[in-house]
């Protein structure tokens, strides 16, 4: 509610790469942006937010979106939105580190600089 922390979620999704051609890492983002099922818990991502890309290389997920990530929603940290997306995609068995971009630009100030190569932060879980 303060914005300060990750509350786990778990959802049940059905997946067919062969049908749907998305993948996992992919999935997963855009569940993250589509944001909360319930009023449990609150979104941790701008809702507008377009996800330009996700490819995995040697265990490192780099996730591209678009400029409107920067804009915060509610009084989320931005911890606590980097870490939604890093926490969720080190879950995925071939990922061991999260590089954000904005518009394909590793430099860009999200109130910290998204030059880091993001790993699992247990430390905001509540």
């Amino acid at each position: 509610e303060t914005g300060d922390g990750l509350i786990p979620i778990n959802r049940e999704l059905l997946h067919n790469i062969d049908v749907s051609n998305i993948s996992m890492e992919k999935l997963v983002v855009e569940q993250l942006i589509a944001g909360p099922a319930n009023d449990e818990s609150y979104p941790t991502i701008n809702p507008d937010t377009k996800l330009l890309g996700v490819t995995v290389k040697d265990g490192i997920c780099y996730v591209n979106l678009d400029s409107t990530f920067l804009t915060p929603v509610n009084q989320v940290t931005s911890d606590v939105t980097i870490y939604s997306i890093t926490n969720s995609l080190v879950e995925l068995s071939n990922i061991n580190k999260v590089q954000i971009s904005i518009d394909g630009k590793k430099n860009v100030k999200f109130r910290d600089n998204l030059t880091t190569i993001f790993e699992r932060n247990l430390q905001l879980l509540q």
